[in-house]
Parts: structure tokens; sequence; C-alpha cells
């Protein structure tokens, strides 16, 4: 295999990494990933000529107390970013935090993309919050969240589903579970609880804005 070309998708890879939101690094990451195909190179192969990463963590977000939906917009978006999602309590501050694990650009990469979906759906709420009575506003609100967030999962399974390699590209490291198990022993998972009456209208807009915005998978690594 050229050595040009492994250069070629790294450099792709970084550009991608570096400006992950705007036209350019979509358009690279979907270069990186048809070339890597192409040649039947893995991301192993690639990543094995690359300089050895350091594996740590990156905060995605802190609040007194965070919203349940930041949470579970953060799972997703690490189990699709090969990253571990960490809720890490700082009593002293009083603060929580979540926490992306992972080799540093997986890190970096995924919580800018987690900062953005925060923006996007707090930008979405705002505008919608005039358009809603007060007494419907509550569980409109988790309706929508929940829409959202099921229609952004169903995007990224649909990815993974539609290509062998881009499964294998999504996963968690080994050297990154093994990291975290030796920093951080072995952590308790918590489910989120949410009780709503499910407002279908709002539901469906949830899931109809999953697709379009840029934020999700197929314009991130198509």
């Amino acid at each position: 295999m050229s050595e040009k070309i492994i250069v070629k998708i790294q450099n792709l890879l970084e550009l991608a990494y570096d400006a992950p939101n705007d036209e350019e690094g979509q358009t690279a990451l979907l270069m990186a990933q048809k070339l890597m195909v192409k040649h039947n190179l893995t991301l192993k192969e690639v990543s094995a000529k690359q300089k050895k990463e350091n594996i740590g963590e990156t905060v995605g977000t802190w609040a007194y107390k965070l919203p349940w939906w930041q949470l579970q917009l953060a799972a997703i978006l690490g189990e699709n970013f090969r990253c571990k999602t960490i809720r890490r309590r700082k009593r002293k501050e009083g603060v929580t935090e979540m926490i992306f694990f992972g080799y540093q650009s997986d890190a970096e990469l995924c919580t800018r993309v987690y900062e953005g979906a925060i923006l996007y759906l707090q930008y979405r709420l705002k505008r919608l919050f005039p358009t809603i009575t007060k007494a419907r506003w509550k569980d409109y609100k988790k309706s929508y969240l929940l829409g959202f967030l099921r229609g952004l999962d169903d995007r990224f399974k649909a990815q993974v589903q539609s290509s062998e390699e881009f499964a294998l590209m999504v996963q968690v490291p080994a050297e990154v579970l093994e990291e975290k198990r030796l920093r951080m022993g072995e952590l308790k998972s918590r489910a989120v609880n949410i009780t709503v009456e499910l407002d279908y209208e709002a539901y469906i807009a949830g899931l109809e804005h999953a697709k379009e915005t840029k934020l999700m998978p197929e314009e991130l690594v198509e």
C-alpha cells in the first residue's frame, strides 16, 4: 500500500477533526472514509502509521444539575465517536461534569459536536416556546427532546448498519477501555428515567428536526 495514500487519509482525518461542523471538515471526513474503503484500509491500519496519541478526557459540559436530555445526548454521541461517556460529580464545587474519555482527537471532536447539538436544541426550544401554551409546554418540551434523541440515535444506527467498515471505525478502541479501567476502575451505569405524557406532535417534530440538522452522522461521516 502506497504511503502517499495513507498520509493523504491521515491529513484528511486531521482536517476533519479540526473543523467537524463546517462543510470543509465534513467533506474531508467523507473523502477519508471513501479512500479507506477503496484501498481496503482499516482505521487501525491508518492509525498504526501515526504517532502515538494520548488518551484522556474532555469536559463536554457542566452544571449544578445536568438536564436529562444532555445526559442522553452525550451517551448517544460518545457511543458513535469512539468515546466513553462519564458523569462525574464534583462534590466540593457542587457541580456535575459530562466527560468524554478517549483518544484526544476523538474526545475533542465528540465535545465539539456535543456543544453544537446543545446549542442547536436550545435554539429550537427557544423558537418553539412562544408557539405552545404554558399548560402544554412541559410535556411538549420533553416529547420534542425525546423525538430528537430518538431520531439522532436512529440515524447513527442506520449509518453503522450500512457499512461494516464504518461500524468498526466508531467502536471504542480496546486501549481506551483498558486505560479507563486503570484510571477509574469499574464505573456503574445509571438509567435516566423520564416521566412524560407524550405529545405526539412534539415527538414527530423532534424526529423531523433530527433528520435536518447538520449535526447528524450523514453529514459528518458519509
